[in-house]
């Protein structure tokens, strides 16, 4: 007989199922996922149709599986309420957590931060509805740090107030409902600090009392301390490049290295220039070995995948926390 999952959950803007991957670590159960860009589908199903056949072989899972969420949710038509709830309900089961990295990039320093003026920033208001709809017990969110600050502070107002309205317990005091927090904390060699909220519907008990992981590794994991290789630098690598274009990486005239700041792809191992392989990538991100990237997924998509996805240590240490409140 198939065991009792300790709570269920479900993946939204799912890319290759970071949150999917530490969740199911701590004994749950996902029961519904959505993720629009097809090869980080192809990636997802690739490693999770063994471990969550019901996401794929359930005909009505399946089909949202790929679909944009807005016609789940039915944004942006002229529904009412109680039929874009309807509709909702009729497409994702019932759940214990909701879990989302959505999009980041209209509140990323790197984009032109349009926030909520953005397609994009605007499915923060899919993820209200969901959440209005099915009412689940928490909700766990994850994006940029600079959504702190995004528009003055009015971005993050916004959505602690949505969620305020939805009926669950936020506190705009850091390590409270929210923090920032970085990977090289947690044992991986890349800094990625990111914003993560974790909000309790009101009628659970202990409200307030939830606060986020301590460090594991408070100095900080350095690459040669993480390959367990002297050769490597003796410092944190920055995040994972997600474009094609590669570092700057080079030797000059006078036999100096130059490395540009960010190294997102390259580094001086045992004196020579080393491009990270996509094995090396993501181990740096936290996943394991076996994790698989299928035909039909190139290296520079696969590397984009990876610089997309959440850091699966602090997830899964988040979620120590968020499983001792059910």
């Amino acid at each position: 007989m198939k065991k009792k999952p300790a709570f269920t959950f479900i993946d939204l803007f799912a890319g290759i199922g970071g949150f999917h991957l530490a969740l199911h670590d701590l004994g749950g159960e996902c029961v519904f996922v959505n993720e629009f860009e097809k090869n980080a589908r192809k990636t997802y199903e690739c490693n999770f149709r063994k471990t969550d056949p019901g996401l794929f072989e359930n005909e009505s899972r399946a089909t949202y599986f790929w679909k944009s969420i807005k016609e789940i949710t039915r944004t942006g038509t002229d529904d009412s309420k109680p039929a874009w709830k309807k509709n909702i309900r009729g497409i994702i089961p019932k759940f214990d957590i909701l879990c989302g990295g959505f999009p980041c990039q209209p509140f990323s320093h790197i984009g032109k931060r349009r926030g909520f003026d953005d397609d994009r920033g605007t499915l923060f208001n899919d993820i209200e509805r969901v959440i209005l709809a099915r009412k689940p017990k928490i909700i766990f969110l994850e994006n940029v740090r600079n959504i702190i600050t995004h528009d003055g502070g009015k971005t993050f107002a916004t959505i602690l107030e949505k969620l305020e309205k939805a009926g669950y317990y936020v506190n705009k005091e850091r390590d409270d409902s929210w923090n920032i927090l970085w990977a090289k904390h947690f044992g991986l060699p890349t800094a990625r600090p990111r914003f993560y909220l974790v909000a309790f519907r009101k009628d659970m008990k202990r409200l307030g009392e939830f606060k986020f992981p301590k460090p594991i590794t408070p100095k900080g994991m350095t690459l040669s301390g993480f390959f367990k290789d002297q050769r490597w630098p003796d410092r944190v690598g920055r995040t994972i490049r997600v474009g094609g274009r590669g570092s700057p990486v080079y030797q000059k005239p006078n036999g100096e290295w130059f490395v540009d700041r960010r190294s997102w792809d390259a580094y001086i191992v045992g004196g020579k220039k080393h491009v990270l392989t996509v094995d090396e990538a993501k181990e740096m991100m936290g996943f394991p070995k076996e994790f698989d990237f299928p035909d039909g997924v190139t290296p520079r998509q696969a590397f984009k995948q990876i610089g997309n996805s959440v850091a699966i240590n602090v997830i899964r240490e988040i979620g120590k926390e968020i499983v001792k409140f059910l």
